[in-house]
């Protein structure tokens, strides 16, 4: 049997493989190594390449991906404002409110690293194609993270508040019916509520615009009152003279009111409803 020379195993020495290994570092965790999709390649090294095909289906991918993020995003959005109206509820004392603030604070810091994701997936979006017609809008961190919490009831001044433009978003395509009730119940509390928030909105334009039409009329109907006033014969100078300066006074605000009306309405058409404005305009 031949002599073979066995490595000490209680040995300190390390091989000069080891020493490489040593020398490279730390590698990183598997979420960060580049996995060379075509969004990482310009479009001329896609041309060069051959991965045309592969970009269309990635691109396909990631503008469902941009969809499921948004859901996310505004899912996490109403976790927050859950977690705030029980912790305004609820939370009595120092501890309480610690520990209800941690739940707040988590939500938000989710919120934010989803919408992370989103505006990163976006990029990826734009840079396999500089269309941006399906390409849905950019997310401002500062000022398109905001919601409303559904289960609360509406308050005075809450219509005053722009929602963000993530609420008004609808990926139905692709989606299970059963599917896409269970992922927009949300959705639909948000929808009729501001489908009433609209219809107020046109009672106060119909409102508004009526009362315009009644006072441009109402100082007419003055001015031509103190013009028959002033066909009296058996008035001194002094009052025809005051009643056609009446008279003219209503006519000039009439007409004053007519201009400012036809300036600041959308449009220049006699309507019954003045709400139903083509929104085109």
């Amino acid at each position: 049997m031949p002599d073979i020379d066995f490595p000490d195993a209680d040995a300190d020495d390390l091989t000069d493989d080891d020493d490489d290994d040593d020398a490279d570092g730390p590698t990183g965790t598997p979420e960060d190594e580049p996995l060379a999709l075509p969004s990482d390649f310009t479009a001329a090294e896609r041309d060069d390449l051959g991965l045309q095909a592969l970009a269309a289906v990635e691109r396909r991918i990631r503008l469902g991906h941009a969809y499921d993020l948004l859901d996310g995003i505004k899912q996490s959005l109403n976790h927050q404002g859950a977690f705030l109206l029980d912790k305004r509820k609820h939370a009595r004392g120092q501890k309480d409110n610690t520990r209800s603030q941690t739940q707040v604070n988590a939500a938000v810091a989710r919120t934010r690293s989803i919408a992370g994701l989103y505006n990163y997936n976006r990029d990826r979006l734009f840079a396999l194609s500089c269309d941006e017609s399906d390409i849905l809008p950019r997310l401002n961190l500062d000022t398109d993270l905001k919601g409303k919490n559904w289960n609360k009831p509406r308050q005075l001044g809450d219509s005053r508040d722009e929602a963000s433009w993530i609420w008004t978003v609808v990926g139905d395509a692709g989606f299970p019916a059963t599917l896409h009730t269970d992922r927009c119940a949300v959705d639909r509390v948000q929808w009729f509520r501001a489908k009433a928030e609209m219809t107020r909105a046109n009672e106060e334009v119909n409102k508004l615009h009526a009362e315009f039409k009644r006072t441009i009329l109402g100082f007419k109907n003055m001015s031509k009152a103190w013009e028959a006033v002033s066909t009296k014969k058996d008035l001194s100078r002094g009052a025809q003279v005051y009643a056609w300066k009446k008279a003219d006074m209503f006519s000039k605000m009439s007409l004053q009111c007519a201009n400012a009306f036809a300036s600041t309405r959308r449009d220049h058409e006699e309507k019954w409803d003045y709400a139903k404005v083509n929104q085109s305009l």
